[in-house]
């Protein structure tokens, strides 16, 4: 069985949410605005860890690594073979936020190219826990 809980979601959304303190929620505006310094084209998803880990596989699959530091290690999804600390030049990648229930939360996908934002978008009606679960 395939389990979803991915949905569609927004910078609002999350603000009002309630669950961060006003430090916590300036701190993760400011992480985010210099992210979209470089990658303008954003996705908040409300989601499970599963879901990310898929999700990220499938941007590493589409448009290639994840820029930054490399966490692929750590996912249930790997792409990436390389296991020693290492980061990749990218033209996408996303930030957690926050996590809402048990295994659940806010995660913002960005990307550099309105075209694979917006192929991200065409994919997200199919993201989900993966083969895995």
């Amino acid at each position: 069985m395939t389990h979803r809980t991915a949905k569609l979601s927004s910078l609002d959304a999350y603000k009002h949410w309630g669950g961060e303190s006003a430090n916590d929620l300036s701190d993760a505006q400011a992480e985010r605005s210099t992210i979209i310094s470089r990658f303008s084209y954003a996705v908040m998803m409300k989601v499970a860890f599963p879901e990310i880990d898929f999700g990220n596989r499938w941007c590493w699959q589409n448009f290639g690594p994840r820029d930054g530091e490399c966490i692929d290690q750590c996912s249930e999804y790997t792409s990436c073979d390389i296991e020693l600390p290492h980061a990749h030049v990218g033209s996408w990648t996303s930030n957690w936020f926050v996590k809402t229930d048990y295994n659940f939360g806010f995660n913002e996908w960005y990307f550099s190219d309105r075209s694979d934002r917006d192929q991200f978008l065409e994919f997200v009606p199919s993201m989900n826990w993966g083969e895995k679960f």
